[in-house]
């Protein structure tokens, strides 16, 4: 298709016309632009090669499907027992079909059938089998016929995951670098990117606080999600280009169109080249006001490009890639030498531990979450913690562990009553004594802060404050709930805006809340890292911004370029205005006023 344009810009070397075989337009996720292959990942969340077998391998194939069909089928039995006991008996039953479809002989001989006769591979084999039935599905409009599409899904998932055993190295078979493309990706599977490889993300679904959105920011890749049919027009290998600061996706471009984006992107480097000079300087205000600027973390191995882009501690490291990857529980020790390898890096600076924040887009591997109708709202963060008081003080006492001799902190996510703060504050207790017991060291003030994401918090952030050495808000779920937005469903993500006049009465109500209280306020969502949000954050008094490092540098320019009075007289403006259109309006203008060589 063909892409015309007009120039105005004198520095723009756009040709007359852009060429591409399609142009996608989604939700600008990451900034960025990246100019690579495509590597596709099947819409089932499975990689599947057409692998053909040796004969003498055939019989190795077929014994390598009954005994995943049986994994399965164990699997499930254990899944449903779970749901049994903590549900009901009718909600279990659910997983009766898909032990139906697992015992269903033509199922079963056929794809044992194709094994032999074509020599496919097992995963191969009954990946065409399941998807044959699908697509027969697919075809009909009966509802009750297009209800079972789900159950083969997940049966097809099931099995093809136990045939191929763990495939956490599938991006490591990649020659050079690629664009992941995917219908979605979920915590679980990002957390297995090899992220030397990757160089952007597009996804068909999502938000710009969906999981993949925020991963690749943490990654500093360029991310465009929303594209609804990406993962179907792309094919393995394509050419594309990414641009994550507009939101678009060019499919094999021809070579003008190449170059032009080749100079764009290296006129973005040229502008974060010249931001990283904020690095070392200080992040106190044009008229003395200082603010602290830490980095929200996803990994351990993060906390040195924290440092390199200048952050000042972490605001926010988030624990649960140990539960999403791995098979078996994180030990006490296992955590206790990633938390002391992030604060032998940070030292002598801050280091906020969030502990467990599983359910709702987050599975983890490690432990079962039956299937709910909604998990946003369901069985997650320190609601499983304080029913699986086992992992939650394996938990503890690690981080405790890890702030013997650095200034460590914790956060409690999703907390919505006192009754759930109560209850964590005796299990901290509790922890510190057997360690004392134990006569292992860890700082006995440790401090404990809670962070605010659920309206009912923010509410209450008054009486939370009272016992709570800190608050930090969790704007991603925050927005969400207060808005009723799903921040991950594409159709609706135009209406997830942080920058609404409620989310901004909110956010300001916590802040005096807590100031009331004598605690200090941060925030650690998405929000943070907008800079079209800084001067309304700096000028509601927030104590504490915890940004994605790659924004560390952008967001320190902001604060120093800024007069404290002055940003209270706009975030005192922005809160009159009826809609969120009229916010961000304003901002823009005020921000391209200020800030020319800053993307908005």
């Amino acid at each position: 298709m063909k892409t015309n344009s007009t120039k105005t810009d004198p520095l723009d070397t756009r040709p007359e016309k852009l060429y591409c075989a399609y142009r996608l337009k989604g939700v600008a996720a990451s900034r960025g632009i990246a100019i690579s292959k495509a590597f596709v990942l099947q819409g089932d969340s499975v990689k599947i090669d057409p692998v053909l077998v040796p004969c003498d391998d055939v019989e190795t194939e077929v014994a390598k499907f009954r005994h995943a069909v049986d994994r399965a089928k164990g699997e499930l039995r254990s899944l449903q027992s779970k749901v049994a006991h903590r549900i009901g008996q009718e909600s279990a039953k659910i997983f009766d079909v898909h032990q139906l479809l697992l015992e269903d002989n033509a199922i079963i001989d056929e794809t044992i059938g194709d094994i032999r006769k074509d020599k496919k591979s097992a995963d191969y084999a009954f990946y065409d089998i399941m998807q044959k039935y699908q697509n027969t599905l697919d075809e009909t409009s009966v509802e009750f016929f297009q209800s079972r599409i789900s159950d083969i899904r997940d049966v097809k998932r099931r099995v093809i995951k136990h045939i191929q055993g763990d495939r956490t190295d599938y991006l490591n078979k990649l020659e050079g670098s690629a664009v992941i493309i995917a219908s979605d990706l979920t915590p679980s599977d990002t957390v297995k990117l090899d992220r030397h490889k990757v160089t952007g993300f597009a996804t068909d679904l999502g938000g710009r606080t969906s999981h993949v959105a925020i991963m690749a920011r943490s990654m500093q890749v360029p991310a465009v999600v929303g594209l609804r049919r990406i993962s179907k027009l792309i094919k393995e290998g394509d050419r594309i280009i990414l641009d994550g600061n507009e939101g678009v996706i060019l499919i094999e471009p021809d070579e003008a169109t190449i170059r032009y984006y080749r100079e764009l992107q290296e006129r973005y480097y040229d502008t974060e080249r010249k931001l990283s000079a904020f690095r070392d300087l200080p992040s106190i205000t044009l008229d003395g006001k200082p603010i602290e600027l830490s980095a929200n973390l996803e990994f351990s191995d993060e906390a040195a490009a924290a440092k390199t882009h200048g952050a000042k501690g972490v605001g926010l490291f988030r624990t649960e890639y140990m539960y999403l990857a791995n098979d078996e529980l994180p030990t006490e020790d296992e955590q206790a030498a990633e938390y002391q390898k992030i604060t032998k890096e940070i030292s002598p600076d801050p280091v906020i531990i969030r502990t467990l924040d599983v359910g709702g887009d987050k599975e983890p591997k490690s432990f079962s979450i039956a299937p709910e109708e909604n998990p946003f709202l369901g069985w997650r963060a320190i609601r499983i913690c304080l029913e699986r008081q086992d992992i939650f003080e394996t938990q503890l006492k690690a981080i405790l562990r890890a702030s013997a001799n650095s200034d460590v902190k914790i956060l409690l996510p999703m907390i919505s009553c006192l009754d759930e703060l109560h209850d964590c504050m005796k299990i901290i207790d509790k922890t510190k004594a057997a360690l004392s017991k134990a006569k292992v060291a860890f700082n006995e003030q440790i401090e404990v802060g809670v962070m605010i994401e659920v309206p009912a918090a923010a509410v209450l952030a008054d009486k939370i404050a009272e016992y709570a050495d800190f608050l930090s808000i969790g704007t991603n779920d925050l927005v969400q709930y207060l808005l009723a937005v799903d921040r991950g469903n594409e159709r609706i993500a135009y209406l997830y805006r942080h920058l609404h006049p409620a989310v901004l009465r909110t956010i300001k109500g916590i802040i005096s809340a807590g100031h009331k209280a004598g605690v200090w306020v941060g925030m650690c969502g998405e929000m943070a890292s907008d800079p079209l949000s800084t001067l309304i954050l700096i000028g509601m008094d927030l104590d504490e911004f915890s940004v994605t490092p790659m924004s560390v540098p952008e967001i320190k320019k902001i604060i120093r370029s800024t007069d404290y009075r002055e940003a209270a007289r706009i975030a005192t403006k922005a809160q009159e205005f009826e809609t969120a259109s009229e916010v961000e309006r304003f901002m823009v203008k005020i921000m391209r006023q200020k800030f020319k060589d800053i993307i908005f």
